[in-house]
């Protein structure tokens, strides 16, 4: 327990990704192999995006269903979804949120897809960096994150995904550079948020090439997220036991229950533990003496 006269360290992004490795295990593989993203379909590249637009606002549970349905209905790819009418293709996509909008959105990204690059999803992604994004950033229904998440999963390219996910954990762990202004992690426009994190990350882990350490980081970050570091945080456990995604092997690691990994140098934890033995002492000494 922290004592009051304890200092707390502001922890390095390593130190926070070494630990949640060391919890999780690693979580993502080559696209081809075994990505953290789930994949179903023969075509990777056009079912990332489509995931990446359907996951706005939405639980990843509702959007595996949608996935799988689009799926068995011929759908998940773009030659097949631009010749659907939105009005057919909305019902497919409940429940996610705002399915109408968003069955427009996919649609008009198909057509985008056949007309500019033969239906080849992999070839849009395979453009250089900066002009990728700013070519996705103008079609409809995507915004940074899913602009970015697509271009990392999809395309990997090294772009490092900010999610709130990512803004919840580091504002309560406090890692540095906003150690000592952690409603920035909050604050701070998402391209400013993307960088920062790119730039520390740039020695930390030289081992590791960016485009894997990005996406296994932004995983780790997702599951730490889903399984303790919730809106209400399970600190020291037990872990939620969401489901997160149906595909076999990938929540071996729920039977532990040891708490969150990242207790021992969270800000927010330590914050926490030291109120509660505040308040115990207060209580002590209002109490009646023996």
């Amino acid at each position: 327990m922290l004592l009051s006269g304890e200092p707390v360290t502001s922890p390095t992004l390593e130190a926070i990704y070494t630990r949640l490795l060391a919890h999780f295990s690693r979580l993502h593989g080559p696209l081809a192999v075994r990505p953290w993203w789930p994949i179903f379909g023969d075509d990777p590249a056009f079912e990332m995006l489509v995931g990446a637009v359907l996951v706005q606002q939405t639980r990843w549970e509702a959007v595996e269903q949608v996935v799988q349905r689009l799926l068995a209905a011929d759908l998940l790819s773009p030659v097949a979804l631009v010749q659907v009418e939105v009005a057919d293709l909305g019902p497919l996509l409940r429940p996610v949120a705002f399915y109408p909008q968003k069955a427009s959105g996919l649609r008009a990204l198909a057509a985008y897809i056949v007309t500019g690059y033969q239906g080849r999803t992999a070839t849009l992604l395979a453009r250089p960096l900066e002009e990728l994004r700013a070519e996705l950033l103008a079609l409809p229904r995507i915004g940074p994150e899913t602009c970015d998440v697509t271009m990392l999963y999809g395309g990997g390219h090294p772009v490092f995904v900010v999610d709130a996910y990512t803004r919840r954990l580091f504002a309560r762990v406090g890692p540095a550079p906003h150690q000592h202004e952690p409603e920035r992690w909050w604050r701070d426009r998402y391209a400013q948020v993307r960088q920062t994190i790119e730039v520390t990350l740039a020695h930390p882990v030289p081992a590791e090439p960016p485009v894997a350490l990005y996406a296994e980081f932004h995983a780790q970050i997702n599951e730490v997220c889903v399984r303790y570091c919730l809106a209400r945080p399970r600190c020291d456990g037990p872990p939620s036991r969401r489901v997160y995604s149906r595909q076999d092997g990938r929540e071996s690691y729920l039977d532990r229950a040891d708490g969150c990994p990242l207790r021992e140098i969270c800000r927010y934890y330590r914050e926490e533990q030291h109120d509660a033995a505040s308040r115990g002492s207060s209580g002590r000494k209002r109490g009646k003496p023996a």
